[in-house]
């Protein structure tokens, strides 16, 4: 069995007209909007950003590539995956913690700062325990296998 990816998900509820926004940032650390520049230049900074690629496929995205061997890809609906190729069985877990890392304190705080001059999120929103979506792309597992591994963890 080998072990090629790892993916989590999540979601800001964002149009298309807001990934242009997102893009710019990603590219230049830059806002139209009367954000701080310097905080947006540190929070793009953090994101240890490589190769940046905007496009279309059945919905428009914008994606890139990190320091940390993560890939960010972002859709027009908001829709967030990011991913890490460099995993193996013995590091699983602490791969996705570090994903889950990347999302939640270097990605998050980015987008939300980007955002944050926005309409407020609705208070049954605000309140809700962010469960994330992990998927693992294994090749050539058997079903005693996938067992193995899923009875290894409670995510």
């Amino acid at each position: 069995m080998k072990i090629e990816k790892i993916y989590i998900g999540g979601w800001f509820q964002r149009t298309m007209l807001q990934l242009t926004e997102v893009y710019d940032f990603l590219r230049e650390g830059k806002s139209k909007l009367s954000l701080d520049s310097k905080k947006l230049l540190k929070l793009r900074k953090e994101l240890a950003i490589g190769k940046i690629d905007y496009g279309s496929n059945g919905l428009e995205y914008v994606s890139f590539t990190t320091a940390f061997n993560i890939t960010v890809k972002i859709f027009e609906d908001g829709l967030i995956v990011l991913n890490n190729e460099h995993v193996n069985e013995n590091t699983l877990f602490s791969d996705i913690d570090e994903v889950t890392d990347y999302y939640e304190n270097k990605l998050s705080p980015a987008i939300s700062y980007l955002f944050s001059l926005g309409a407020p999120v609705p208070k049954e929103l605000a309140n809700i325990e962010t469960v994330y979506p992990y998927f693992v792309v294994l090749d050539n597992a058997t079903k005693e296998q996938m067992n193995e591994l899923l009875a290894r963890t409670d995510k």
